[in-house]
């Protein structure tokens, strides 16, 4: 087994060290079961199935047994899929069982003592691909698993030749699946996509799709590396504060920006406010004579790149197409602000965007945001 302090240093050389020391002390502060289905297919294993090795031994060293599943889609030579990788880890040093697919109990006690379990949907069980759909979303929901991860050897889902990062499974799954851009496999994995997320699983369960030489940056940043598909985010839509968690809010704001707000932040006015049930993301609005004017935009840390901020914001503009905001020149995701607004602004300490806005408006709204109460002391974003 590698040595962990090789492997952290690898892993900081997939993206900034602040998202990987998050992630990785997430998924360590998790039961073990929890952390990651892979499912690998047949044509990786023929094709990369050392790289998938590799990744197994690397996370093995960081203290996370994913589950590892086989034969999902093409049963027929799992079995032996399954005995490579188990032959190859254990002369790595890494522990691992091979097992069919449904023995919860035991999978959970072999991941909790640091062994790998890899699963095998084996022809000779005679299942067809919805039967061991449904055998799957039971397992995951027996472990609560966080993420089950499909590696793909092309990555990501693509259309028009550009990767798409993230896919709402209950707005954009099927215009997707009829498109003639995605293969029969990648369609199968949309399909079953849905099937387990807004069917067969109840708890939270993101799925994504991506290379075997991209797991770790899909799994310790927050822009990944694949394709994301998931539940579209319920949101809640509130005219005032009242009535809402302000622990909570306080929490989320604080997750967001590194430190909470000010007391008096709770006292401005609210014109709209639009939140995530589960207080993991938040978008406020106050009236002013120039339109809206977006006081704050928040995705709590642990709930960011799973596109809660896409959903807030296609709820805001569908309903406020008339927008503007400032945000520190820091803030992580001012490059995505840019994308969003049709013009803005650079000024020491402030960027201010707007979106909507007639151009004779535009000085004005600039004056006004430049002028507007610091909510949040120190922080990088607001």
């Amino acid at each position: 087994m590698e040595p962990a302090d090789v492997v952290l240093r690898f892993l900081e050389s997939v993206g900034r060290k602040s998202e990987s020391e998050f992630y990785l002390s997430l998924f360590r502060a998790e039961p073990k079961e929890r952390f990651a289905a892979i499912s690998v297919d047949a044509n990786v294993m023929r094709h990369a199935w050392e790289a998938v090795v590799l990744d197994l031994r690397f996370l093995a060293a960081l203290g996370l047994t994913p589950v590892v599943l086989l034969g999902l889609h093409e049963p027929t030579d799992a079995p032996d899929h399954a005995a490579r990788i188990h032959r190859r880890l254990g002369r790595a040093g890494v522990p691992s069982e091979i097992l069919p697919v449904g023995d919860a109990e035991k999978l959970i006690a072999l991941a909790r003592a640091g062994t790998i379990p890899i699963l095998v949907f084996a022809f000779s069980d005679g299942q067809t691909l919805e039967e061991r759909v449904d055998k799957l979303g039971a397992l995951l929901s027996a472990l609560q698993t966080r993420k089950l991860i499909f590696l793909h050897r092309p990555g990501g889902l693509r259309q028009n030749g550009v990767l798409m990062p993230i896919v709402n499974l209950q707005k954009d799954a099927a215009a997707l699946g009829a498109s003639k851009e995605l293969s029969r496999k990648e369609r199968a994995i949309l399909a079953l996509s849905q099937k387990l997320v807004l069917e067969l699983v109840q708890h939270k369960l993101l799925i994504a799709i991506t290379s075997p030489l991209n797991l770790f940056r899909e799994l310790f940043t927050v822009k990944g590396a694949g394709t994301l598909l998931r539940r579209g985010a319920v949101l809640q839509a509130h005219d005032a504060l009242g009535g809402l968690d302000r622990e909570r809010l306080r929490a989320l704001l604080a997750s967001a920006f590194g430190h909470p707000p000010v007391d008096a932040f709770f006292d401005r006015p609210v014109a709209q406010l639009y939140l995530e049930e589960a207080y993991r993301g938040v978008a406020i609005l106050t009236d002013t004579p120039l339109g809206p004017y977006l006081t704050k935009f928040a995705v709590g840390r642990e709930a960011q790149g799973e596109g809660i901020g896409r959903d807030l914001w296609e709820r805001m503009i569908a309903e406020h197409p008339s927008v503007f905001w400032r945000a520190r020149p820091a803030n992580p995701i001012v490059a995505w602000y840019e994308q969003q607004c049709e013009g803005m602004m650079r000024f020491t300490g402030w960027n201010v965007y707007w979106k909507g806005l007639p151009s004779s408006s535009v000085p004005a709204a600039i004056e006004f945001a430049l002028t507007q109460p610091i909510d949040i002391l120190h922080a990088t974003g607001e």
